[in-house]
């Protein structure tokens, strides 16, 4: 009886099965670490802040397992492809949810001015055109408010803030709706702007409106150290620690609290990090409620002298709210001058 031969793989096919269980392994290891150390790191909160990156590789090794005809590299990628449907599929499905007859529906508009904004005629174009019954804005320089947000008193008569006294840009909330009162929620941070209580009137109905301008999670020595490149600065000097610290304070403030409430602003958190599933266990993200796609906020490529072709890279921007309210949409508006893109979202009043 002749012996049959097997044909051995062409070295092409060899090296895509290689690169294939190389990728693998590298995306295992990443998620048993993300899984058992989370954010408690901070060189791997960073890669937890960016994770859907590590996805970037795979749909070219599909393309060249396809190519080199390997079966065994497809089952090696399979794993890592039900990953990524199962994780970051669902942001892409349409959420179609309609308002009831009976229920009072507000506009939200969240968004970072950004201390270096040069087009504060744009940004009064953009809060003008939103639509918006109550405006959350974060990072406001004296000089806007000094000259902008005169102007915007025909549109929202009531507003509350923050007067800054250590960090630049103060936190701002504009209403149609009458504000009842007004007061900062002290998070015990040296150095970082609090958040603003704010309740205001809806048709009788009372509701707490906060708006929140986390600390950049990166350590002072880096964040002050203007002579180095700013990616470097992130990527050296990345530190969540007191920015999670906030976000403790801030949901242990937030479970005293008697009216149905929004808390919308700049997080500095990403939606991929593990420090995310905090908030998202205790409040409503509106993006992921009524929202599609991977929604990034921040960074604007203009602002930040990237490629224009270059979309914000992470979803640091959020309008969360309790059960007390639910979302019909939530969509991102355009540009403002500002190195994040704002958010919108209509939510309505639960009964």
């Amino acid at each position: 009886m002749d012996e049959v031969t097997q044909k051995k793989p062409s070295i092409f096919k060899r090296i895509i099965n290689w690169m294939a269980f190389a990728y693998l392994l590298v995306m295992a290891v990443y998620l048993v670490l993300r899984l058992v150390i989370g954010d408690s790191y901070p060189r791997l909160s960073l890669v937890n802040s960016f994770a859907y990156f590590l996805f970037i590789p795979l749909p070219v090794l599909l393309m060249l397992a396809l190519l080199g005809r390997s079966r065994i590299a497809f089952l090696r990628l399979l794993p890592v492809l039900v990953t990524v449907v199962i994780w970051i599929g669902p942001r892409f499905i349409p959420k179609p949810i309609v308002a009831a007859s009976s229920e009072e529906t507000i506009r939200i508009f969240a968004g970072n001015a950004w201390a270096h904004n040069v087009q504060p005629d744009l940004l009064e174009q953009r809060l003008r055109e939103s639509g918006a019954d109550v405006l959350c804005l974060e990072e406001i320089m004296p000089d806007i408010a000094a000259t902008l947000l005169p102007k915007l008193r025909d549109l929202y008569p009531y507003e509350a803030f923050q007067k800054e006294k250590n960090r630049k840009g103060d936190n701002f909330t504009l209403s149609k709706y009458p504000i009842v009162s007004s007061e900062y929620v002290e998070l015990e941070i040296p150095d970082a702007a609090s958040p603003v209580r704010s309740v205001i009137n809806v048709g009788g109905q009372l509701i707490a409106v906060y708006t929140v301008h986390l600390l950049w999670p990166v350590a002072k020595q880096y964040a002050d150290a203007y002579l180095m490149d700013w990616n470097t600065r992130v990527v050296m000097g990345f530190d969540d620690t007191l920015r999670n610290q906030q976000i403790d304070r801030l949901l242990n403030y937030l479970k005293k609290e008697p009216y149905p409430y929004i808390v919308a602003g700049d997080f500095n958190t990403s939606d991929f990090s593990v420090t995310y599933s905090k908030l998202a266990g205790m409040l409503h993200d509106s993006f992921v409620e009524g929202g599609v796609g991977l929604g990034g906020s921040w960074p604007v490529a203009h602002a930040r002298k990237l490629p224009s072709w270059l979309p914000p890279l992470i979803r640091i921007d959020y309008i969360w709210h309790n059960d007390g309210l639910r979302t019909i949409r939530a969509w991102q508006g355009e540009e403002t001058g500002s190195d994040h893109l704002p958010l919108i979202a209509d939510l309505a009043l639960q009964g």
